[in-house]
């Protein structure tokens, strides 16, 4: 892969409380280097020994960008907005930096194949999005954080005052004094032994899937609108990635509806792509096959349907804690609060 964009590193001072040097750190395993996980382990980490696992090759979890030689797709989360205090000062630095820009689209609905609706992006609340990719602001929050790649923890088992974690072939990752679950809900749930207290409410939260088309064209397309909502249709969300700051040569990103993937979800893969090949088509007036660049990704946890009464969970007594969106609301900013809340807990007892 060439032409892959540089990544904002510059550090980001932690808001809590200076840091303290002990003899005896805790050791702390993060499960899953998504927004939550990163910001958790980089409040933590001031005062713990904070090791943070990722299965996938990245950082950013559902915020994620697929780069190719010529294009940038956001097939995840599509911009984000800040209305706590809390958020909006976390953000401030990074637009400072250049991590984070307002994305001022032109915005436009459709009912089915019909535009029924134009605007522009522009007043309040401001659309966000992170630059040069989408996890650019998530790159910079794990600055200095030890994180390992392609690993996935399979099982967890508490052996005295310790947890072990194990990975799907068995080898030994490692042991520490607290776990800290950030995957989907049902992964997270799936993980927990049942003796956590919060496991059952944890496997309560549904998720539900998405299929993200990505498409690059060497010319660009002359479409109304930036960023569109589709309504009574299998597709759900197109936008136009290329119009967003800091992104180079034409690229729409399509996301379908959660039924939809959800009642395709083990449909091969090529198959569901000609679906969104059909249904994209109609609604933009075009055969969209005729792009340079073509790939689909299946999101099997997407979205959630129902949140919990609480931002995290933890379990004292175990030393298990678990946070994310889905504990709020599916957005980013919940994934930020969610964790920051947790964070601010735990410093109460390490």
């Amino acid at each position: 892969m060439t032409g892959a964009p540089s990544i904002c590193k510059l550090s980001l001072p932690l808001a809590y409380k200076p840091k303290k040097y002990v003899l005896f750190m805790t050791d702390v395993a993060v499960i899953g280097a998504g927004l939550a996980g990163c910001t958790v382990a980089h409040h933590l980490s001031e005062i713990a020994s904070v090791k943070l696992f990722e299965k996938s090759k990245s950082l950013g979890g559902r915020i994620a960008t697929r780069v190719s030689c010529d294009h940038q797709f956001d097939h995840g989360a599509q911009f984000f907005t800040a209305r706590s205090s809390d958020f909006k000062d976390f953000l401030t630095p990074l637009v400072d930096a250049g991590c984070v820009a307002r994305w001022d689209a032109r915005f436009a609905e459709f009912d089915g194949a019909q535009l029924i609706r134009q605007t522009e992006w522009g007043g309040s609340p401001s659309h966000w999005v992170g630059t040069p990719t989408m996890s650019g602001f998530v790159e910079r929050l794990s600055n200095g954080l030890d994180c390992v790649f392609d690993v996935e923890v399979a099982r967890v088992e508490k052996e005295k005052d310790r947890w072990i974690l194990f990975d799907a072939q068995g080898n030994l990752l490692g042991d520490y004094d607290w776990i800290i679950l950030t995957a989907p809900a049902p992964q997270t749930h799936n993980l927990l032994p049942n003796e956590i207290s919060f496991k059952t409410q944890v496997g309560l939260i549904k998720m539900l899937g998405c299929y993200s088309l990505m498409l690059g064209y060497r010319h660009a397309v002359n479409l109304p609108f930036d960023a569109a909502l589709v309504k009574n249709a299998n597709i759900s969300w197109i936008s136009v990635n290329s119009s967003k700051p800091n992104r180079k040569n034409f690229s729409i990103l399509v996301h379908s509806t959660n039924r939809w993937a959800e009642q395709n979800m083990n449909t091969d893969l090529a198959e569901v792509q000609e679906k969104l090949f059909e249904f994209t088509s109609e609604i933009l007036g075009f055969n969209v096959k005729s792009a340079d660049y073509i790939e689909t990704k299946r999101w099997r946890f997407a979205n959630s349907i129902r949140q919990t009464d609480q931002p995290f969970f933890l379990d004292r007594s175990n030393q298990v804690a678990s946070c994310g969106d889905w504990c709020i609301r599916g957005r980013i900013e919940a994934a930020f609060l969610s964790a920051k809340k947790l964070a601010v807990e735990l410093l109460k007892d390490f």
